[in-house]
């Protein structure tokens, strides 16, 4: 018989499922930048809702820039991974916002949201911790 051993190249892509709509609720901690980029940042905690269609390749979640539960963004999975990003071109905070994202890991729950800047650099605004709205394991 033939044995095949491969260790570390396994995909965790089978465990999860890649169709229909995924509904999380995600326990969030925000921080908003004041009128630049300066910190201290305010920050604040709530329950944030995220909406992914993997048929229709879009998710949503009620952001404050380009991605927001009527204008959604493109998703793209990799195993455990689901990203979620809008291209943008506008100035706030005296910078120039390019893009949105956000990631979910499905196999921690963990949450990330993070503004693209024009100068390549990253703004992280959001971080929590989701769940599946029906309790189900993702």
């Amino acid at each position: 018989g033939l044995i095949t051993l491969n260790f570390g190249s396994r995909t965790d892509a089978h465990r999860y499922k890649n169709s229909g709509m995924l509904e999380v609720v995600c326990d969030a901690e925000i921080s908003r930048p004041g009128d630049n980029l300066e910190p201290p940042f305010e920050t604040s905690r709530l329950t944030l809702p995220v909406r992914i269609d993997f048929d229709e390749s879009t998710g949503a979640y009620p952001g404050e820039y380009t991605i927001s539960m009527n204008r959604k963004g493109t998703v793209h999975v990799k195993d455990a991974l689901i990203e979620i990003h809008r291209p943008a071109m506008f100035k706030r905070h005296g910078a120039v916002i390019v893009g949105e994202f956000l990631t979910l890991n499905r196999q921690s729950g963990e949450l990330k949201q993070w503004l693209e800047l024009d100068d390549g650099k990253k703004l992280q605004l959001i971080t929590g911790t989701c769940k599946r709205a029906d309790n189900a394991p993702f």
